[in-house]
């Protein structure tokens, strides 16, 4: 007998185990190693994901009132505000006149659709006045304790006096529009943010964009910027041309071609089905950002940017609110009315802009006709004019003595009514919401007042018409790839006047709509 005792299989619970694997078919065989696998990943992952919970800490919440701060599904309207405060920030970015002010250099208001596949994104010119609502300051250059109301006071100091609850008052009071939450972000988060998405093209005209104040250098052509290069490029403004050059209008054209970019750029690159990319850009914003009660969890980050992945570019509106130069100081913007009011209730409404204001048909319109003038039966030959428009005239009658014509109207409910009138005079006449701040702007559908004043030789009634043209020039187009831009693709949209309109599609051209510099 060759070699030693035959050697004994081995018992116990492992050997079973294997025993029992052998035993399977080779299909079985592969299902349980994958089953084990599964089960070794899973505890790795849930080890992984608590370390990674770990990294995403950091957030800076903020009790901010006047939200809802409801789950981010559904419909969502988000103030999102640019802080411009310089202590701390590491870079040059100019003097600072007032330490530790935070004045709101940019505010977006950000409206998502029920499905998250629309989006609006409506900017408020940083220079426009506005009611600001009693706020409880809190720095001691404004005095601490209940400040205002202001009838009329510059928007981007509203962050400023009383924080986040006052900014976000202070817009729901303009708009109209019910916030869901809110984000700030510095000179420092925007560039951290910008550099952990790998960087953002733009595209600069002919002549390039040279400005000293915001250390801005750039060629004509398409760039890649990151850090410092893309701070400075949505900063800039004093030497930019076109309407409001030097102000806030151009800037936002800008700002507006930079978001474009950065949303072409996360459809195209599929950032956020990324686990692994949205991760790190995750990480980077919970760190950087400030947010409401409603956004400060790692799961509520990540839940809404998961939830924007059908959000193409396409179906990104990006607009201006429609402004007019203030008469009282040209560096300060009012809000247009009822243009503004109507957007205010697009947005409310969920409708998308379309490049024109809706037009309601005449027939569904009541109108009373008031003469301001002292001419005997202008107000009667005006209504017999607007009825044959088919407008519902209910009603002529005399008003004291008036200078200027006026449309009035109660509320966002009718700006569209109000607008529409408009387009049936030659002319655009003063308008006016007759709601007064701190009601509630929504208002509800109602007769329109047409008052004419001693200008009303200047007006006559005309067909609103059919089809309303795009508001703005069609920018020319770079060619693909090229670094040269057209001066055709430097035209911007008229951002004043009756009907003008700044804005973009989201997956526009970023070579279109911009400033010369």
């Amino acid at each position: 007998m060759r070699g030693g005792p035959r050697r004994q299989p081995p018992t116990g619970g492992r050997w079973q185990l294997w025993r029992r694997f052998r035993s399977r078919s080779p299909l079985a065989q592969v299902g349980y190693t994958l089953a084990t696998i599964g089960a070794v990943l899973t505890v790795v992952i849930g080890v992984g994901g608590y370390y990674l919970y770990d990294q995403l800490t950091g957030f800076h919440v903020v009790d901010v009132g006047g939200l809802t701060h409801r789950a981010i599904y559904g419909i969502q309207n988000i103030l999102v505000l640019g802080s411009q405060e310089r202590q701390g920030q590491v870079g040059n970015f100019g003097f600072e006149a007032d330490p530790y002010t935070t004045n709101s250099d940019n505010l977006l208001l950000i409206h998502l659709d029920a499905t998250h596949t629309h989006a609006t994104v409506l900017s408020i010119p940083r220079d426009t006045m506005v009611y600001e609502p009693a706020c409880e300051a809190r720095i001691r250059q404004i005095g601490i304790g209940l400040q205002g109301p202001f009838q009329s006071t510059i928007i981007d100091g509203a962050l400023n006096i009383g924080g986040p609850t006052c900014a976000v008052e202070t817009v729901t009071d303009l708009t109209g529009i019910r916030l869901d939450h809110f984000v700030e972000f510095d000179f420092n988060s925007f560039r951290d943010i910008v550099d952990a998405i790998g960087g953002v093209k733009v595209c600069v005209p002919k002549g390039g964009y040279h400005d000293p104040k915001s250390h801005l250098n750039l060629s004509a052509g398409v760039h890649t910027v990151t850090y410092n290069q893309a701070l400075a490029y949505v900063r800039t403004r004093d030497t930019l041309k076109g309407p409001d050059a030097g102000g806030d209008l151009p800037r936002i054209e800008l700002q507006q071609a930079f978001i474009s970019s950065v949303v072409q750029k996360a459809n195209s690159t599929g950032l956020l089905t990324n686990s692994l990319e949205l991760y790190e850009v995750a990480k980077t914003a919970a760190k950087a950002l400030t947010v409401d009660q409603g956004l400060g969890s790692v799961a509520s980050l990540l839940k809404l940017a998961k939830s924007l992945t059908g959000l193409h570019s396409k179906n990104v509106t990006l607009i201006t609110m429609p402004t007019i130069f203030d008469p009282a100081n040209q560096n300060r913007l009012l809000p247009e009315e009822p243009q503004d009011d109507v957007l205010f209730q697009m947005v409310r409404t969920g409708q998308t802009w379309r490049g024109f204001f809706p037009l309601i048909p005449p027939r569904k319109i009541q109108v009373k006709v008031l003469n301001g003038t002292g001419i005997a039966g202008l107000a009667g030959r005006t209504a017999t004019a607007l009825r044959a428009l088919g407008y519902d005239v209910t009603g002529v009658g005399d008003a004291g003595p008036t200078t200027n014509t006026t449309v009035s109207y109660d509320g966002t409910a009718s700006a569209d009514e109000a607008f529409t009138l408009e387009s049936s005079l030659t002319a655009f006449p003063a308008a006016q919401n007759l709601l007064a701040e701190p009601a509630a702007q929504g208002g509800r559908y109602g007769p329109i007042t047409l008052i004419l004043g001693d200008d009303y030789a200047n007006f006559t009634v005309k067909p609103p018409p059919k089809s309303p043209a795009p508001t703005g020039k069609k920018a020319g187009k770079a060619k693909k790839g090229s670094t040269e831009v057209s001066d055709a693709a430097a035209t911007e949209a008229p951002s004043t006047g009756p009907g003008a309109v700044q804005s973009r599609n989201g997956a526009e051209n970023i070579c279109e709509g911009l400033p010369l510099g």
